[in-house]
């Protein structure tokens, strides 16, 4: 092998000489430097120069991966996230339509449900609802008679108004006072005797299995407690398409309906049936209701007892009319001025006992007992009956101003029945009266009832042709120029007892 000799001028190392000459055509190098001269390595960058360039280089370099690296995992988390958002979302929307279709089958089979036992119900107070005199008048026969009439009726309201349906099953409720409404009408001669209205019921009940003809007891406003009671029940019955409600001439089921207005997601479940022409209470509020007649079943025109009826008839006809006797009145002490009692201290009046003899006159009825026990006619003279009237040809009835207040609700609270005191002990016959018939009522007590009897709304109102009619023919608060009383919509007398022109022009002989 041959040796170099690196001290010799020619030889060309290539660490010693970095800058070889490649201009040679054969490739040889060349070096026009000496052999041995550092300064070309001095004058160029350093190693260490360059090792910290590259090195800075490298850092940069670094820091760009990591960079990059960061964005890289910042990007897949994004994804990540992104992917289970989108996940999540899928399971909730296929869940979401499982729900859904669960619900809608849930849906359907409720309906199914709902309309595989559907039916109507009809409530009617049968106190204000009369029949038809052609019907009653046959007893047993009119009773199935009037219960086929109102099936037909209500099968046709139901094919015209809820087509949906088939087949609803019909459901009446018929509830009234029987036995004050037989009487009532035996008295009225729409019925011979009372036993044939007991007839008409049987023959009702007896016919339709879903028909009841119910005897809703004597006791004040129990006819319409039980309907306000059995129409919100039915109300909100999901079985129950439709409720017909009854009560064209009482004006009290107006708070019911107006109450009823407030949800309007069941006025199209409401009908409203018409027998006499509604009251103005009833007739404002008809139009958010559908209305039904069904003819040939109900009376369209007010019972009015014929003129020159007796005065024993008659005035038991108006005791005994539902909801009017034994209800206490809302109001208090009169506020027109005109007295028919003399101005006799109240200490004196209730000191003297009913039994004992008086030369006064009265104008009470002759026959009223003052007890149970003791029961003392009391003689007066005949006097003519008349009933005084207004230019309008309304009746007007004196009020007793000159009673005081604490008197009145004193005798209130005694809870004496009107009737026995009023009229006398033939005249109560109720077997179920809660009010007392023993206490030993004084004169001046009489007087007090009598003004108490008359805070009781009169069933024929202005209309009462009876002379010694103990009820109220106009509000006892209300003032002649005044359209009402503090009461307001509250007062029994709202809509026709108020703003009565107390000037009497004629006097009506009877």
């Amino acid at each position: 092998m041959a040796r170099y000799d690196p001290f010799s001028p020619t030889f060309d190392h290539p660490l010693l000489n970095s800058s070889p000459d490649y201009s040679s055509r054969n490739g040889s190098l060349r070096s026009s430097r000496p052999i041995g001269d550092m300064s070309a390595v001095t004058n160029q960058m350093s190693f260490r120069e360059r090792n910290k360039r590259l090195r800075s280089l490298e850092e940069e370099k670094n820091q760009l991966i990591e960079e990059l690296l960061y964005q890289l995992d910042s990007t897949q988390n994004q994804l990540d996230q992104l992917q289970f958002e989108n996940s999540r979302e899928a399971r909730y929307n296929r869940e979401g339509h499982q729900r859904e279709a669960a619900l809608h089958e849930q849906m359907v089979q409720v309906k199914a449900i709902m309309d595989r036992n559907p039916f109507i119900t009809i409530l009617l107070d049968g106190d204000s609802m009369i029949f038809a005199k052609e019907l009653l008048s046959k007893g047993e026969k009119g009773g199935k008679e009037a219960a086929n009439l109102i099936f037909d009726a209500a099968t046709a309201f139901a094919a015209e108004h809820l087509h949906h349906l088939d087949s609803p099953k019909i459901l009446t409720r018929i509830y009234a006072n029987i036995k004050t409404l037989s009487d009532t009408l035996t008295k009225l001669k729409i019925i011979d005797r009372p036993s044939l209205f007991d007839d008409f019921v049987r023959g009702l009940n007896s016919t339709q299995l879903s028909f009841d003809f119910v005897d809703a007891g004597t006791r004040p406003d129990s006819t319409k407690e039980k309907i306000f009671d059995q129409f919100r029940t039915n109300l909100y019955d999901c079985h129950c398409h439709q409720v017909i409600l009854g009560c064209s001439s009482d004006g009290r089921y107006a708070k019911l309906l107006e109450d009823t207005i407030k949800d309007t997601t069941i006025l199209n479940h409401i009908t409203l049936l018409e027998g006499v022409p509604f009251e103005k209470e009833i007739a404002t509020l008809k139009d958010n209701f559908k209305t039904a007649k069904f003819d040939n079943v109900f009376c369209v025109t007010k019972l009015v007892a014929p003129s020159g009826t007796s005065k024993g008839p008659l005035q038991a006809v108006t005791a005994t009319l539902p909801a009017l006797s034994r209800v206490e009145s809302n109001g208090t002490n009169g506020s027109v001025s005109g007295s028919s009692t003399p101005a006799l201290t109240w200490a004196t009046l209730t000191a003297q006992p009913s039994g004992s003899t008086s030369k006064a006159p009265s104008t009470t009825r002759t026959s009223t007992p003052t007890s149970m026990k003791s029961p003392e006619a009391v003689v007066a003279k005949p006097v003519s009956k008349t009933i005084e009237r207004n230019r309008h040809g309304q009746r007007i009835d004196k009020i007793d101003s000159s009673i005081p207040n604490h008197e009145i609700q004193r005798i209130k609270k005694l809870k004496l029945c009107n009737i026995f005191y009023l009229q006398g002990a033939s005249y109560c016959t109720s077997n179920n009266c809660s009010h007392s018939h023993t206490y030993p009522l004084s004169k001046g007590e009489r007087n007090v009832l009598r003004e108490v009897a008359r805070m009781t709304p009169c069933y024929y109102k202005l209309d009462c042709t009876d002379p010694e009619c103990i009820y109220g023919h106009r509000c006892p608060q209300n003032k002649p120029d005044e359209p009402d009383c503090w009461y307001g919509e509250d007062c029994r007398f709202f809509g026709w007892g108020h703003g009565i022109d107390t000037r009497v022009v004629k006097t009506t002989k009877v």
